[in-house]
């Protein structure tokens, strides 16, 4: 009995011991940039010169977006099963760049003047998780790969709203939204290498490629304040109902149903874009020595 109890202490000592030396984690970070984006609206400008005769001049132009794009920091923990596969679980923080559409008039000159401005600025936080299979070569002390996982998110979007017009008096109001619950899902594939630093670290830098959709459950009212000169503001988030502050999405519903505002708005779903395509950098630690 002694003897098999040793038998299987040494097994599992060497199964741990070949086990660590393949277990390594990494930090790094990067930036990507948007594709596969999908238009929020537009950025219009509109201007009205009264003097003696009046002139018009406007413009307008879409504005396009994929929340993917911006700045991320990520660890990751990983298993070198071979010299050829590697698996990785990646956690990532990722926060997006800022979006802006408007529609800003000017009015000069006799009658009204002055100037009725609204302004929407929409971003995106994100905790992403990305497992994946890397298939590595090697030579020298550089190893290119190629990655391939699929993506699970938990974002919230942020919208500023504000307006501000002082054409026929001043008045104004400014509204914070926050999107969030469900789970956004999509697919990742990257190319890379590893510079080998010493025995036990590795310099990495990849070229990410993320697909990905979100579809929000839920959008609250967080903020909603006004006022009358534009300097002093007044909450009245408070004084709304519950029509006015939540609105829940779904795929079907029956838009005839009648809503006394003490239920949230219902409101089709919506597809809100997260595909990228970034730059990552970082430092790679293995917990033991095995070699390529």
């Amino acid at each position: 009995m002694k003897k098999a109890f040793l038998i299987l202490a040494s097994v599992l000592l060497i199964s741990s011991t070949s086990f660590s030396q393949g277990l390594y984690i990494r930090v790094g970070g990067g930036y990507g940039l948007p594709i596969g984006t999908a238009s929020i609206g537009e950025k219009l400008t509109y201007s009205q010169v009264t003097t003696t005769t009046t002139s018009y001049t406007n413009s307008t132009k879409n504005v396009k977006a994929s929340y993917g794009a911006g700045g991320d920091f990520n660890l990751g923990l990983g298993y070198k099963y071979n010299d050829v596969i590697t698996f990785d679980l990646g956690i990532e923080y990722l926060k997006s760049n800022k979006f802006e559409t408007y529609n800003k008039r000017s009015y000069i000159g006799t009658g009204l003047p002055g100037i009725d401005n609204h302004i929407t600025t929409t971003s995106a936080k994100a905790f992403l998780f990305n497992p994946s299979v890397i298939f590595k070569g090697g030579f020298w002390n550089g190893a290119p790969y190629a990655k391939f996982g699929f993506i699970l998110g938990i974002p919230t979007i942020t919208k500023d709203e504000s307006s501000f017009d002082n054409t026929d008096g001043t008045s104004a109001w400014a509204q914070t939204w926050k999107y969030n619950k469900g789970i956004a899902f999509g697919y990742q594939s990257a190319v890379g290498m590893n510079w080998k630093l010493s025995d036990k670290m590795d310099l990495f830098s990849e070229v990410d490629f993320v697909s990905m959709t979100y579809y929000a459950k839920e959008g609250n009212l967080k903020k909603y304040v006004t006022s009358n000169d534009g300097i002093t503001w007044k909450d009245i988030l408070p004084n709304t109902v519950l029509s006015q502050r939540q609105i829940v999405y779904k795929n079907s519903f029956d838009p005839n149903l009648y809503n006394d505002g003490t239920k949230p708005t219902v409101a089709m779903k919506e597809s809100t874009p997260f595909s990228s395509i970034s730059l990552q950098v970082g430092i790679k630690y293995m917990f033991g020595i095995k070699k390529d």
